[in-house]
């Protein structure tokens, strides 16, 4: 390549990358001229306040979904937050009316034979590329899953405690959340069977759920279950008071799987039993 083929192409790439300079500096410009910062946003999952914009920096306290708060500045998916006395940052994902600053992935050129540009340049895709992973490490770690239903399918046991011999069956039952964090409401079908004795039972259980981890929901509750056995000696209706410990485990978004042991005793004649329930979990977003 001769001298003025050289000096063509580094003015092209030069009034490239000025053009890409001035088009970002605009679009920020825009966004504090609609009056983006230190405005009111909503959170659009629980959203943990931190001291730094890290994500290794200090829980000063969670946010639940749905909490108003004024944000500022945002630099590098994190904003500026202020809620309840408390300053700190969050990250800008989480935050539903909050649009993130940051400049657009532009071409950065380096001299040929500039070493400390191309050491720069290096610095700054890599802090890129941080960025990037700790805002999808923040959003791992806001909860499990959102669903506005659960649909649970599996099988199912029961013993009953006064020797007689258990039953074996399949269940499917569905679980929503009118309270979040305080109520879930699950409405089970069961039918269970052995030799001389089919049985069809339902119910309905209020349970407290606890969130474990971001992929481990535990939930305890109880409720009443009406069952109908269809021939056997015992045939009938009958009504029970029934308590249960319910694991719920999302290796996946929407998929996952649970154990669900339970415990019931009938009122009228004090007969108890125990089963326990196991089967994969869909989960439908919000």
């Amino acid at each position: 390549m001769n001298s003025r083929d050289s000096i063509a192409a580094r003015f092209l790439t030069l009034l490239i990358t000025t053009v890409s300079s001035v088009l970002a500096l605009l679009m920020v410009a825009g966004a504090n001229a609609r009056g983006e910062d230190f405005k009111p946003s909503a959170t659009i999952a629980k959203t943990k306040l931190r001291k730094a914009p890290r994500i290794d920096s200090e829980i000063l306290t969670v946010i639940p979904k749905g909490t108003t708060v004024v944000v500022g500045d945002c630099r590098g998916g994190w904003c500026r937050v202020s809620w309840n006395g408390r300053g700190g940052y969050a990250i800008g994902s989480n935050l539903g009316l909050a649009m993130p600053l940051r400049w657009p992935d532009l071409p950065i050129v380096a001299w040929p034979g500039d070493y400390a540009s191309s050491q720069k340049t290096g610095k700054i895709v890599r802090k890129h590329e941080k960025d990037k992973e700790n805002e999808q490490q923040e959003h791992e770690e806001s909860g499990p899953p959102e669903h506005s239903f659960i649909l649970e399918i599996g099988t199912a046991g029961e013993w009953p405690l006064n020797g007689e011999r258990p039953n074996f069956g399949g269940t499917v039952a569905g679980e929503i959340e009118p309270i979040e964090n305080w109520l879930e409401l699950e409405l089970g079908f069961t039918t269970l069977a052995t030799a001389g004795h089919t049985e069809l039972s339902g119910d309905l259980l209020f349970k407290k759920p606890f969130r474990l981890s971001p992929t481990v929901e535990f939930m305890v509750g109880g409720g009443p279950s009406f069952s109908r056995a269809l021939n056997g000696p015992e045939r009938g209706d009958s009504w029970s008071a029934e308590f249960a410990l319910d694991w719920m485990f999302w290796p996946t978004k929407n998929i996952g799987w649970f154990i669900e042991p339970t415990w019931s005793v009938n009122p009228r004649n004090g007969q108890q039993s125990a089963a326990i329930s196991i089967g994969v979990l869909i989960g439908f977003p919000k």
